[in-house]
């Protein structure tokens, strides 16, 4: 029996609410195969196998004259120009004691060892050699880089432009990647519903969403009903891979969420030590087809709910797109208040990649928000946290966030 005298337990840290949003947690199974046009920023769920070399052929890579070293003798030596290749003829064939002109991309013709560049010949026919080169240099020889039936990128690669360059090159046309987690955002308040406040959490968080790699949808706002609104939280559920609320969690009257939910097994609702966001709440619903379906539930206040979002709602969707996830730091540029539980302070980069407050009220004001281009995680302290002091970092812009 709880002792009525007793203090009340210390409200879990920030660290210890993410790991209990992150438990259980794992890359989805799921796969896709996806063309290569669609697949920028996706991971590869399997090994590309080449079915091209790269490169394709033995070509040149210089604008020169291909021979044989054999032919060259003492320099300077002359030799008849037989032929002339550019990229994309065909191979020419290449007399003995003769020289062929060659472009860059050109196919090397057969028995040629060696390319001589333009500059160190007198580029007339015949053609005077100054100055020899070594077998094999200035030929890119066929599969030098990547042989046919060697693997070009391995499962767990994050496609990025060069990834896309390579896979075109030996040959992929599309792959199977992983799929992106499916994210349900429900706003809830009779407030919206009706109109009288505009719902920015929704926008915010489908936006932060997909962001962070993931398809996001919108199922609300919902009204304070519980039975209307577990209505829809099922069928968010049933479509999604990660489900997240917004509002109804605190101690107020309408409260749908907590009152919805918190009888539920496998649900928490409580204080989290920071500021804004201090409401908190997890849990896992089964959709219909059996499959667990991790919930996360945020404060209403638009500040709360962002920043909530990206300390615990991001780290799980890079989790369940199998991306590796860990808290990004920089240095702070100028010292910030402290109190006995984490603080969000919007703040800009500033030079040499610190990271500097904004001045403001930070609690509340989305137009801070708007200005600035990161949040600062200050952690407890009883004192001032010194200037250089490495802080954890949630990007506002999520695209120039590392993915792993």
């Amino acid at each position: 029996m709880t002792d009525p005298g007793a203090a009340p337990a210390p409200a879990p840290s920030v660290a210890e609410h993410r790991a209990r949003v992150l438990a259980g947690a794992g890359a989805l199974a799921r796969t896709e195969r996806v063309p290569l046009t669609a697949a920028l920023g996706r991971r590869l769920a399997a090994d590309v196998v080449a079915t091209l070399a790269v490169p394709p052929f033995d070509h040149s890579a210089m604008d020169g004259f291909a021979v044989r070293t054999a032919d060259l003798g003492a320099l300077p030596a002359e030799l008849p120009v037989t032929g002339v290749v550019a990229a994309g003829d065909d191979v020419v064939p290449l007399g003995e004691g003769a020289a062929v002109r060659i472009m860059t991309g050109a196919p090397v013709p057969p028995g040629a060892d060696v390319v001589i560049p333009f500059e160190w010949t007198t580029g007339a026919d015949p053609v005077r050699i100054e100055r020899a080169a070594a077998p094999g240099r200035h030929i890119r020889r066929e599969g030098e880089d990547v042989g046919a039936g060697e693997i070009a990128l391995r499962a767990g690669t994050r496609l990025g432009p060069a990834q896309l360059g390579l896979l075109t090159s030996v040959g992929a046309t599309e792959v199977e990647v992983r799929v992106r987690p499916r994210l349900a955002v429900v706003s809830t308040g009779a407030e919206l519903v009706g109109g009288q406040v505009p719902d920015s959490n929704t926008p915010t968080l489908l936006a932060a969403g997909r962001a962070a790699g993931s398809d996001a949808s919108a199922f609300g706002p919902a009204p304070d009903d519980p039975q209307r609104f577990l209505a829809l939280l099922q069928a968010a559920a049933d479509a999604a891979d990660v489900v997240v609320t917004t509002g109804g969690i605190s101690a107020g009257d309408h409260d749908v969420v907590k009152a919805a939910l918190r009888e539920r097994d496998g649900f928490w609702f409580g204080p989290v030590a920071m500021k804004p966001g201090r409401p908190q709440g997890c849990g896992v619903l089964v959709a219909s087809d059996g499959r667990r379906v991790p919930v996360v539930t945020l404060p209403g206040t638009p500040i709360a709910a962002y920043a909530s979002f990206l300390l615990y709602v991001v780290p799980l969707l890079r989790t369940l797109a199998g991306t590796p996830w860990e808290p990004v730091t920089a240095p702070l540029a100028e010292a910030v208040t402290a109190t006995d539980r984490t603080v969000l302070l919007p703040a800009r980069h500033v030079e040499n990649g610190r990271i500097a407050a904004l001045p403001g009220h930070a609690g509340h004001s989305q137009r801070l928000l708007a200005a600035a281009d990161a949040l600062l995680v200050v952690p407890p302290s009883a004192r001032l946290v010194p200037e250089g002091t490495p802080v954890e970092v949630l990007a506002l812009h999520p695209e120039e966030e590392p993915h792993g």
